[in-house]
């Protein structure tokens, strides 16, 4: 009886540690949310101003319009884009961190790794700007190589938009890779290898099924950053560019219609909760089948 007790009183205190982080995520998360919902069906007059009425028009012209099927199409597309390319990128440079034996030349990889983070977004979009420019860094450079005999047109185009997105959502990618290959035991891939698999096949058989988990959950930290970013895509590429965070940007800031920013946002919020519960869903079953 005062085992239980005990017990009670140590969820309370948790519970009471927990409060001010749940009010604040209530505040400031979940009723914005249910608020933009809510606004998501609001239906507005010839001069965008909101009317107390609800429909279900807003969402009838996102998911009937083939301009906005085709921009949904064309961010899903993107940002799975973005993620295939971050994975693969990722891979060796979680492989290098991982494997590197001094501790201070490991450091230095870390540190250049996190470095970009520390800077704002803006500030790397500008500087990629400067390098993919007409008369940026990048068409000098191939010019000097004769690679090309007059500059290429690569800002404000998706391809742009592409390579940005990449350098600046690399390091979600490396890090939970990196964190698991790090927990696995050096003695598995020796075993491995004293049963007769070489490199190849420990790596097929032992270190890449080990480390999905890790690719997963990278994956969907870029593909939902990927998706609902607005500011890289705004800069390099355009506000032209067939993108749902564009979308949403004009409508809301351009056109003036709330509701309707609010019912793209709220469908942009959706597709992304299905694709990142998916690949949730596929870690779960994959480490469950590892510890079976």
């Amino acid at each position: 009886m005062a085992r239980t007790s005990a017990v009670r009183r140590t969820n309370s205190f948790y519970w009471l540690l927990l409060t001010p982080s749940l009010l604040f995520l209530t505040a400031f998360l979940v009723v914005p949310f249910i608020m933009l919902i809510v606004l998501s069906f609001r239906d507005v007059d010839s001069l965008m101003n909101t009317l107390p009425t609800y429909s279900l028009s807003h969402y009838a012209e996102v998911f009937t319009s083939g301009a906005y099927l085709d921009v949904i199409a064309k961010t899903l597309g993107i940002a799975l884009l973005t993620t295939v390319i971050c994975i693969l990128l990722a891979y060796p440079a979680a492989y290098l961190l991982v494997r590197t034996q001094k501790p201070g030349l490991r450091t230095l990889f870390y540190i250049l790794l996190i470095s970009p983070l520390l800077t704002s977004v803006v500030i790397r979009t500008f500087a990629w700007i400067v390098i993919l420019s007409q008369n940026g860094l990048l068409n000098e450079v191939l010019l000097w190589m004769h690679v090309i005999d007059q500059p290429v047109t690569v800002l404000w185009t998706m391809n742009a938009v592409i390579i940005a997105y990449v350098q600046v959502m690399l390091p979600f990618a490396v890090l939970p890779i990196a964190t698991s290959m790090g927990e696995i035991q050096p003695k598995l891939r020796e075993a491995s290898m004293s049963l007769g698999a070489g490199r190849v096949r420990t790596f097929f058989r032992v270190t890449l099924p080990l480390t999905l988990p890790g690719m997963l959950s990278g994956a969907g930290i870029v593909f939902a950053l990927a998706a609902g970013s607005y500011i890289t895509p705004l800069l390099v590429g355009g506000r032209l560019q067939p993108l749902l965070s564009l979308s949403i940007y004009q409508q809301a800031v351009q056109v003036f219609n709330m509701p309707f920013a609010a019912a793209l946002s709220v469908t942009l919020l959706l597709l992304v909760g299905i694709v990142v519960a998916l690949i949730g869903w596929i870690s779960k079953r994959w480490e469950a089948r590892l510890h079976d």
